[in-house]
């Protein structure tokens, strides 16, 4: 991935908007790839291979990747429209409980 200034400026928005470093490199890594293994997002990603797997936990718990439960196991981007729905609902969400609690 490096070298390529517009996937890092997508990884940089991504961790502006809450998701951490590797995360951000494995969803950009999967809008590359239609589906991808861990082996495949790792080196998509330049993310290591053991970590691939909690970033992707994390990516699926907040509803930005789905797995298909094989063997291997694969996963999938949602589109960057249910992301930036996703993300943008998030975002909302916290502005309007930092509202309420002050």
């Amino acid at each position: 991935m490096s070298g390529n200034e517009p996937i890092q400026e997508a990884i940089d928005l991504l961790q502006e908007l809450g998701l951490q470093e590797y995360e951000a490199r494995c969803f950009v890594a999967l809008n590359q790839l239609p589906t991808g293994t861990a082996k495949e997002i790792h080196e998509t990603s330049e993310v290591p291979r053991t970590r691939v797997y909690d970033a992707i936990r994390v990516l699926e718990s907040k509803g930005l990747v789905e797995v298909q439960h094989s063997s291997p196991q694969v996963y999938r981007a949602v589109s960057i429209d249910e992301a930036t729905q996703t993300l943008s609902k998030q975002y909302t969400d916290r502005i309007d409980t930092l509202k309420g609690t002050v």
